[in-house]
Order: structure tokens, then C-alpha cells, then sequence
């Protein structure tokens, strides 16, 4: 089999050699065209009448000139890493935006959205037959610094997302999987829990790049990358046994400049427990740069009362 856990890139890719070679896939490759690009998912959404975004294909500076809905935030069409991402306030802004976005989209194409306001939730999707037999929330903090939609950490349960707004929550991922015709497999949902209700940031055919699969699994017993490659394998879906709510446990990443030598400090957290720890940039190395702005040294999860 051929498969991707974390790469958006690599997924369309993963779905080609698939079906070339009749290898075992759980999304084809218009699915996986359709979520990798922006453009392609706005446009589809639109279509079907889900999670509503003011927004406008960007080639040119003159392309944003109908565009009103500020402050927006400006975004490559098809890349990954928060590479060339950035919030607008007015059409100077966003034309100055612009060219870095289009440099790195493999396609030279660019996207303005509306700004979403609101807490962010992430939802692992577990999609069996054509219906989601698997949901879990959690919610997704984003680094304070000069980079938009870095994540700094998730925690499960979600407080973000309250438990009246659940079934409306779990209506419009259902219709995407509908629309999208899924049979089986994961869905990487980021959505932005507006006052107008969920809306749909990014839908990723894989689990996350984050490592919350170690999450999920230390906080409710079910391993969802065990279960991908067992159902690639042909082995068949068996129901995920109910988990206990009662703790919260959170995933925090280590984060530091591309630019200066790691050194490592121990965090001081009373309340809370470590459970994993995992230092991925070695005391005194220089980290992986892919940015140009922060890096990913490394990541804890934690368990809180």
C-alpha cells in the first residue's frame, strides 16, 4: 500500500499511484484534488450550499479589487506549513500580501477570505460506507506570534465547543462527507465557531500532521492510525468503545526560531501531568526551517484534572 499520515501535498499523489497500480486508497483522486486546493473547496462548499465564506480567486492584484469582506486573510492556494499566509485589513494590504502567496502555490494561485471570528476546533472524522462513525473534537490554540494559524497545542475534550451546538456540528460534516461521496476513511476537519455558526477552514483527506492520533489514543483507548492501516490491510471497522471525559489532556509543542541553537528548559506546570514527552531537535542543533519564522522543536502531552 501507499499511504501519507501528515502531508497535504502528498495526498493527490498517494490516490494517482493508488489507483494506478489497484493499490487499496480510501479517497480518489478528485477528492483529494478537491480538499488539497482552496480554491477547489470554497468553490465546492459554494456549490453545495455549505459552510458559507466570502471569498475570491486571486491571480492578479486586480482579481481583489471586488472583494469587501475586511479584514480578510490572504492564503497560497495549495500549500501546507502556513507558508505565505496573511491577515488584510484593506486592498493595499492584500495586494501587498499577495505575491508571497503566489510564490509558494505550485499553481501561482491565491485565495482572500472573509477573516473567521471565533474559537478553532479540530475534528477528527472517521467515515465508514458513506456515514461518519467517528467524530471527536478537540480544540486546536494557535501560537501568539507574527505568523497566522500556527498551532501550539490541542486538548480533548473541546471547552471550546459547546454541547448545544454539537448536532449542528456534526450535520454539516456529514453533508460534506455526502457530497464529497467518501466511502471509508479519515477526514481532518478545521473549522471556526463563528457567531453564524461552524465554519469550515480546511478539510484534509488523512489524519493531522500534529500527532494528535497519540492524543486521541492516550485520552480514549482508540488508535485511529492503527485502525487506517488495518482497514487498508482489509481488515473490517469495529465500533470505538465509549471513553471518560472527566480529564482533559492536552498536546503543547515546543516552539522556537529557525534561526538560534535549541536549549532545553523543563516547563514548570503544577496542575499538570506529563504523559509524553518527545524533544525532536537535539540541545545545541539548529531546527528544521520551514518557515523562516518558528519552528517545531518538539511536543508534550499533558493531563489535567
Amino acid at each position: 500500500m501507499v499511504y501519507s499520515v501528515g502531508s497535504d501535498t502528498a495526498m493527490p499523489t498517494v490516490a494517482a499511484v493508488s489507483e494506478r497500480l489497484g493499490l487499496p486508497c480510501f479517497h480518489d483522486v478528485a477528492t483529494t484534488e478537491t480538499l488539497h486546493r482552496k480554491v477547489l473547496l470554497r468553490s465546492f462548499l459554494d456549490e453545495h450550499g455549505l459552510s458559507p465564506v466570502a471569498h475570491r480567486v486571486l491571480r492578479s492584484v486586480e482579481d481583489a479589487e471586488p472583494f469587501d469582506a475586511f479584514p480578510a486573510i490572504v492564503k497560497p492556494s495549495d500549500s501546507q506549513g502556513q507558508r505565505g499566509i496573511r491577515i488584510v485589513h484593506d486592498h493595499d494590504e492584500a495586494a501587498a500580501a499577495l505575491p508571497e502567496a503566489l510564490a509558494v502555490s505550485a499553481t501561482r494561485t491565491a485565495i482572500i477570505e472573509e477573516l473567521l471570528e471565533g474559537p478553532e476546533i479540530s475534528v477528527h472524522v472517521f467515515v465508514v460506507d458513506g456515514r461518519i462513525e467517528f467524530a471527536l473534537p478537540s480544540d486546536r490554540y494557535v501560537w501568539d506570534g507574527p505568523l497566522t494559524g500556527i498551532p501550539s497545542g490541542h486538548a480533548i475534550p473541546s471547552r471550546f465547543l459547546d454541547p448545544a451546538d454539537r448536532p449542528t456540528l456534526d450535520r454539516l460534516m456529514q453533508d460534506v462527507v455526502t457530497a464529497l461521496g467518501v466511502g471509508t476513511g479519515p477526514l481532518y476537519f478545521q473549522l471556526k465557531l463563528t457567531p453564524r455558526g461552524p465554519r469550515i477552514i480546511e478539510i484534509a483527506p488523512r489524519l493531522d500532521g500534529c500527532h494528535l492520533w497519540r492524543l486521541i489514543e492516550i485520552h480514549t483507548g482508540f488508535n485511529i492510525l492503527d485502525r487506517c492501516f488495518d482497514l487498508l490491510a482489509g481488515g473490517a471497522w469495529t465500533p470505538v468503545e465509549p471513553w471518560d471525559d472527566a480529564v482533559v489532556h492536552q498536546l503543547l509543542f515546543d516552539l522556537g526560531p529557525p534561526s538560534e541553537p535549541v536549549t532545553w528548559a523543563q516547563p514548570r506546570d503544577d496542575d499538570a501531568t506529563l504523559i509524553v514527552e518527545d524533544r525532536q531537535v537535539a540541545e545545541g542543533e539548529l531546527p528544521r526551517d520551514t518557515n523562516g519564522v518558528v519552528s517545531r522543536l518538539g511536543y508534550r502531552i499533558v493531563r489535567r484534572p
